[in-house]
């Protein structure tokens, strides 16, 4: 029974669900009418024992100056991507876009046709020279790169080989990666000879992560840099005194030689069949071509920051933190005692240097200046006085002497006691010229002596006695 309901289930089945069908036919794109020079360019792809590279380049060099302008849509996924590689579809599009590109039509479009564009240039495809080359390349980085930062890792390096390859002026190079790190190497390798403000630059530039956040760096900036340039003068004094290894040895290692392949990764095809030759990027990175293989001598930049020197750099701000008692300390990096020691000593001496410098600083109150212009004038105008009084002729000497001053407690010289009795009394003045005094000295010794009992001037430049203390005065000096 059971076999009966499987039957007439299998029946049912295929005569109502499952039914025979006709294959149709999968509808194909129409192939695209291709250019005659684009047929004649596949062409070249015949001959099978030719490179891959090879045929690339005849095909570029035909196609150097060929435009389009083809409706094509589509994106392209392709690795080291060749004329060869491409659809006809694709390969119109590409340079329908190339087209537009080299009419100042900038588009982002699929990452395998921005890479073919490139190996175009290496090879020098639509150039006129390597130096045209340099700044087609250099144009399409800065201008393609905003719209695809996917072609920076690859074309940065490259271009360092294409200025070694061709030979071009060094200085192109001035700010890559390889020269950044030589340059500033080299200034640490003769740091008794540099400036400062050079040192600190090229350590800048080999440890730059911690300075950069360090709130305490931030805050005693040039006292940093001071403790720094001091510090590393006298580590490298210490290695090239003591061991082997000179300072810049022991943190960033020895150079070496190694094989190198330019424009790896990319599709080149060595234009110019080089078989021989050297390049000097700089006096630490030299490259040589022999037998087309090429090799460098150089130190190899890091992937990172110098780990060491960073370090370094931390403890110097640790311990200088400890010594300027700063709140939020941090651990020292480095347990080397003779460096913790030489940090100590250096940042103890920038202080006590600071202190005596504090203590030399002369303090100019400019508010008071207006008031030694007007002291300045008046001792001036004394001093023509005097000088006019003495090109006079010389007073009638009294026949009576004056009276000796009687013996007081007076702080006044007995001259200046004289004078006091003269102006609050109304005596004659004219001894004081003749006796070979000057009266602008002994009225200021007067004001000096007085000073402590009265807090204040007791007698004006006319000369005459200031009218608010005559009495007090007249107690202190008698008749």
């Amino acid at each position: 029974m059971d076999a009966n309901r499987m039957k007439k289930a299998a029946e049912w089945f295929y005569g109502n669900i499952f039914r025979d069908e006709t294959i149709r036919p999968r509808a194909e794109q129409p192939a695209p009418r291709v250019p005659a020079l684009l047929r004649t360019a596949r062409s070249l792809e015949t001959d099978s024992w030719q490179s891959r590279e090879s045929v690339f380049l005849k095909q570029a060099k035909l196609l150097a100056a060929y435009e389009d302008d083809y409706a094509y849509e589509g994106h392209v996924v392709r690795y080291f991507p060749t004329y060869q590689s491409l659809t006809d579809h694709e390969l119109r599009g590409y340079f329908t876009w190339r087209t537009g590109l080299r009419k100042g039509d900038i588009r982002k479009t699929s990452l395998s046709f921005a890479f073919l564009y490139i190996y175009e240039l290496i090879n020098q495809i639509g150039v006129s020279d390597p130096m045209d080359g340099w700044r087609k390349l250099t144009g399409f980085r800065d201008a393609y790169g905003k719209l695809d930062g996917s072609i920076f890792a690859y074309l940065d390096r490259w271009l360092v080989d294409y200025v070694i390859y061709y030979a071009l002026d060094s200085n192109l190079l001035a700010d890559s990666p390889q020269v950044v790190f030589d340059r500033s190497v080299t200034v640490l390798e003769h740091i008794k000879d540099q400036d400062p403000a050079k040192v600190l630059y090229a350590v800048k530039q080999l440890a730059p992560r911690w300075l950069d956040r360090s709130r305490f760096y931030a805050e005693h900036r040039d006292d940093c840099d001071t403790i720094i340039f001091r510090v590393l003068r006298q580590i490298s004094d210490h290695y090239d005194a003591r061991c082997k290894k000179g300072f810049v040895e022991q943190y960033f290692g020895v150079s070496g030689e190694f094989q190198v392949r330019l424009f790896d990764t990319a599709v080149f095809c060595d234009p110019l069949k080089k078989r021989g030759g050297e390049y000097a990027l700089d006096e630490r990175c030299v490259y040589r071509c022999q037998n087309g293989l090429w090799t460098v001598r150089k130190h190899p930049v890091p992937p990172r920051p110098n780990a060491k020197l960073e370090n370094l750099l931390k403890t110097i701000d640790a311990l200088m933190r400890e010594a300027y008692g700063d709140r939020h300390p941090i651990k020292c990096e480095l347990d080397t005692k003779w460096i913790l020691g030489l940090i100590r000593k250096e940042t103890q001496a920038l202080l006590a240097e600071k202190k005596a410098a504090e203590e030399k600083k002369i303090t100019i109150d400019f508010g008071k200046l207006a008031q030694i212009r007007r002291d300045a004038a008046i001792t001036q105008d004394k001093l023509t006085v005097e000088e006019e009084l003495e090109e006079e002729a010389l007073p009638v000497i009294p026949e009576e002497a004056p009276p000796a001053p009687p013996e007081t407690d007076s702080p006044l010289s007995p001259v200046e006691y004289r004078l006091m009795q003269c102006l609050l009394y109304g005596r004659d003045l004219g001894w004081v010229q003749t006796e070979g005094h000057i009266l602008s000295v002994l009225l200021d010794s007067i004001n000096d002596k007085l000073y402590d009992s009265f807090l204040d001037t007791v007698v004006d430049d006319t000369p005459a006695p200031v009218e608010d203390y005559i009495d007090d005065l007249k107690e202190m000096v008698h008749p």
